[in-house]
Order: structure tokens, then sequence, then C-alpha cells
């Protein structure tokens, strides 16, 4: 115990504690004055406010820097992106006086925690020092790298537009517009029933973008309750709140950051959210939940959902300039039973999927059963054919499926299509006449007029039971002649 630490024993433990303050501070300023030789900080306008002597002579300046743009001395400096996020830069390279130098820099916050400023330094002449640090550092940003990898993988499209299944006009038109909105940084609204298939065209969309390498993040509006989807959109920042992570959080929008994010149930969005989204749509920046700083972002938007926008927005339940920047390329997505034409080859391709995954013999519909399925209206679509499937891949253990174990499922579709009330004698065919489209038409009238007398007369059951659109319908009645020949009930 050296003489200095007795005397200030002696004089008692006020005087001893203030002993090792001074000394502590003689230590550091040895210190800052060693490792931090090449220093330099700037305000929250990045203009220079203080810089080291040693620094000024190794940038060999003419005059003093201060009051000037850091930029006007070193122009590929940190500090001004140091000083607008509020992000230190740790241990990087820059190339200064024609040569590599390692920098750090760090942001300077008021009691508030506001940037005001930043401190930046350079390390020269200690890379002997600093080796078995920048080692680790270089490690601990590989492991970063590979976490990073893993994470792409896991937030990358699942679904390419050549896995889905279908021929029908309806199905082609959508593969159309998927590819046309696919070229163009624009927002896409996915209209359609439950089960349709609107996060697989999500995944599709993004698949064929620009945006491919980047990440797809799905945020489920409906699933994620009201008080918590903001922390969910926009992220938390440390210690916002009591029990938050002292680490904060990234929102789904950050996550997102250079890929699409996929806002299924968008309907279901509280007002005031709304504005929130439409402003981090309009100007691509955000402020974290308990955070007055802004992050930019650069995500594209896909937004889907069941319900009718135009009437919510007419009851005031969704903005209609939200509405408006969502909906800049509207795709409306078929329900099943628009596309019942495309239902044998999802019917093929689900018992393969599902013999597979299930470890069951592979089964086969009978023609039958096919007929029954084309026929049904399938409000949930094809969700529900895929569980009709799984249900039926259980029950059977032999090969087929007939159309007795798909009535005993679907209550109804028997009545409706496999025994109809009348079965009405199709017209004989003239023999005299054999052109092909002479008798397609011939075929086509008297199928539709069959369809007609069992459904009684009501077009929409009609259209249903020959697995077209209503639409659809009254232009082949039309074009046939027999508008008005029926006495048909809407």
């Amino acid at each position: 115990m050296n003489n200095q630490t007795v005397n200030a024993l002696e004089r008692g433990p006020a005087a001893h504690i203030e002993g090792l303050r001074e000394k502590a501070l003689e230590t550091f300023s040895r210190s800052f004055d060693e490792y931090f030789e090449y220093s330099i900080t700037v305000d929250s306008e990045a203009r220079v406010t203080w810089i080291s002597e040693a620094y000024y002579r190794f940038l060999e300046l003419a005059q003093s820097p201060v009051g000037q743009p850091i930029v006007s001395i070193i122009p590929n400096s940190y500090m001004p992106g140091v000083v607008r996020t509020g992000v230190p830069v740790f241990l990087d390279l820059l190339h200064v006086q024609q040569q590599w130098v390692v920098v750090s820099a760090f942001p300077l916050r008021d009691e508030a925690g506001a940037v005001v400023g930043a401190f930046g330094f350079v390390v020269l002449g200690q890379m002997n020092r600093l080796k078995p640090l920048l080692g680790k550092f270089a490690g601990l940003q590989e492991r970063l790298r590979e976490a990073q990898q893993e994470l792409r993988k896991h937030r990358a499209p699942r679904y390419q537009l050549s896995q889905v299944v279908g021929q029908s006009e309806r199905i082609r038109r959508v593969k159309k517009q998927i590819r046309q909105a696919a070229r163009f940084e624009m927002s896409v609204m996915l209209l359609g029933e439950t089960g349709t298939g609107k996060e697989l065209f999500a995944h599709a969309l993004h698949a064929l973008s620009s945006r491919a390498g980047g990440p797809f993040v799905t945020v489920n509006v409906a699933a994620i309750p009201e008080s918590l989807l903001e922390a969910e959109f926009f992220g938390v920042a440390p210690g916002a709140y009591t029990g938050a992570d002292r680490r904060g959080r990234e929102g789904k929008f950050k996550l997102a950051d250079g890929g699409t994010l996929f806002l299924d149930e968008i309907g279901d969005m509280p007002l005031e959210l709304q504005a929130k989204l439409l402003r981090v749509l309009q100007e691509g920046e955000l402020e974290r939940l308990g955070s007055n700083e802004l992050e930019y972002i650069d995500v594209r938007v896909v937004a889907a959902t069941s319900r009718a926008l135009p009437e919510l927005v007419e009851q005031g339940r969704f903005r209609a300039d939200l509405y408006y920047r969502l909906s800049t390329f509207p795709i409306d997505l078929p329900p099943l039973r628009e596309r019942a034409e495309d239902i044998e080859l999802l019917c093929e391709q689900f018992l393969e999927e599902i013999a597979v995954r299930l470890g069951v013999s592979q089964k086969e519909f009978s023609a039958g059963a096919l007929q029954l399925l084309k026929h049904y209206h399938w409000l949930g679509n094809v969700r529900e054919l895929i569980n009709l499937i799984e249900r039926l891949c259980v029950m059977e253990e032999g090969p087929y499926i007939d159309e007795a174990m798909v009535s005993e499922l679907l209550p109804g579709v028997e009545r409706s299509v496999a025994q109809p009330a009348e079965q009405p004698t199709v017209a004989k065919l003239d023999p005299g006449s054999l052109r092909l489209a002479d008798r397609v038409a011939h075929v086509e009238r008297e199928t539709i007029l069959q369809a007609l007398e069992v459904a009684k007369g009501k077009r929409v059951r009609a259209a249903k039971l020959l697995g077209i659109s209503r639409a659809t319908l009254y232009e082949r009645l039309e074009r046939l002649g027999i508008e008005n020949k029926r006495n048909s009930k809407r």
C-alpha cells in the first residue's frame, strides 16, 4: 500500500473515495489519449464540433473544420448515418488518406434519449492489439450471416405459380394477373372467399418479383389481439413499457425490409392502426412503439381480404384512402364452385399429397364421385375440398372412393345432383347434320335445358349444376336463343 493511499485512509473514507476517483480519472485520461488519439465529434446536423490534434494532423487539414459538414473533409464518413439512425458503427473499415483504417462511431444522446450528435475515432498503429478482438468480431459476423441465411430460408416463398393447379379460364386469368403485378412495384389486393388460396398466390407473386431474394413475411390481422397489433407491425423500442424486452423487438415491417409483407384479412384492422399503416406505405418510414426515432424501410405490401371493403368504407369502418392505396392492383380469386372443371385435377394432386403425408395407400375417385364433387357448392372452397379428401382417405381402406361415401360426407349433394326430381328427355340429334358446331351447340342447349329443369327454373342453381358462373349461363342462354323460352326464376 503506497503512502498516498495510507494518507487518504488516515483522512477518512470520504477522502479515500475522492482519491480513488482522481486516480480513475487520471487513468481514463491517459487511456483516452492512447486509444482515442484520432477522434472527432459532430452535432445533430453532422457538422464538426471538435477534432483531436492528432486526427487534425493525420487528415492534413489546412484549417480547422469546426462548423463544417464532416463529409467535406471525409466524404465517406459513417457519422451522418449514425446521427440519422442512432445506430452505432463498431470496428468497421474506412478508406482515409489513401489507406484503410479501423473506425468506430457512436451516437451522443441527451437526457431524453434524443440523438444530439456522434463521437468517432480511428485506430492507427495499434493493429496488433486489436487483432484478437477483430478476429472474434469476424467470427461473430460470420455466425450472424449464417443465422440470417437460415432465417431467409424460413422466410422464403413456399409456393410458385407453377404449383397452382387448374386449367379453367378463371384460374388462367388470375395467373396472368399475378405475372403482370409481379413486374411492377405496386400494392396488390387479393380478393376472395375463405379458402380460395390467397396466401398461395401471395407467395407466388413474391417469387416472381424482383424481391424474390428478400424475405416474405405474413401477418394475419384477424388472428392477433387488437392490443398487440401495433407492436406486431412496427416493433417495440427497448424498455418501451414495463415488461418489455430490454433489447427491444423488431416488427413485421422491419423483418420484411427488402421483401414482401403479406397482410391477410386486412379488413379486420382497427381504424387507429389503419392511419399508421397508411403513413408507412406513403412515406416508407416507421416508429417503434415507445420510440421517437424514424426507421426507413423498403417493403412491398400484398393485402388480402374475404370481406367487402367498399361496404366497410361506406360504413366508416375502413379508411377510403388506405383502401385505394392498397387496391392499386386488385385481383379477384374465383371460388371453387365457379371453376368446377378444375376439381378433377385438384383431386388428383391432393390424393397423392395426402397419401404420402398420412402414410396411406393411393386412392382414386370413381366417375360418379367426381360428378358429385363437381356439383357441390363448396362454401369452404379448396380448403374444404382438402379436408374432405383427408377424411375419405382415412375412412376408405380400398383403392376407390365411390359416390356413396362422398354422399355420406356431403349431405344434400345426392338429392340435388345424383337423384334429381325429374329427368327430362334430351331430344335426339338430327342425323342429317354432321357439322361439328351444330352438334356441339345442340348438346350444349339440351344440357342447359336439362339443368334448368332439375333446378326448377332457378338460374343460380342451374349454373352451379353446370359448373359455370351465373354470368356465363346468362350469356349461353342468350346465344342459344333460349333466354325467353323458360320462365326462369332468379
